[in-house]
This record gives structure tokens, sequence and C-alpha cells, in this order.
């Protein structure tokens, strides 16, 4: 499951003071259509259901031998966070 953005793109547009939450939405959006856990993750974030979106992503970490909270925290200070 791999979204179709490029990283440095979302990261500047953050900066630039566009809200994350509908940016995110934005790019859930446009790739619902190629898979429903896409069209999942955006309803639950249009109904605000962060602690079910997260209880997803720490799943999907730990089935690739991640540590959530690690990857979470580096992606954070990426975007200067």
């Amino acid at each position: 499951m791999a979204l179709q953005v490029d990283p440095m793109q979302l990261i500047m547009m953050i900066k630039n003071g566009q809200n994350p939450q509908q940016l995110m939405l934005t790019i859930l959006d446009q790739n619902a259509s190629m898979n429903p856990m896409y069209k999942n993750l955006k309803t639950l974030a249009e109904q605000n259901k962060t602690q079910d979106i997260e209880r997803i992503a720490r799943n999907l970490a730990k089935e690739r031998g991640l540590d959530f909270d690690k990857e979470f925290n580096s992606f954070k200070q990426r975007l200067g966070l």
C-alpha cells in the first residue's frame, strides 16, 4: 500500500501552511479508486477517528517489522514538528 505522492512535495506543502489533514484527505481521495484501504482510511479521517487510523498504522508497521513510534517520530522530525 504505497501512496502515489512525492514526499518532498508533501513536506513543502505542510511547511507552506497547508492544512495537513486536508492534504492527506486529498491524497487518500486520489488513491481511493486504486485500493479499498485508502477509501476506508479516508472515511476514518473524515470522521476524525484518529485512534482507528493509528491502530491500522501500527498494525501495518508491525507486519513490516517496523517500530511505529520510532518511524512516526522520525517522520515528525523531517516535517519539523
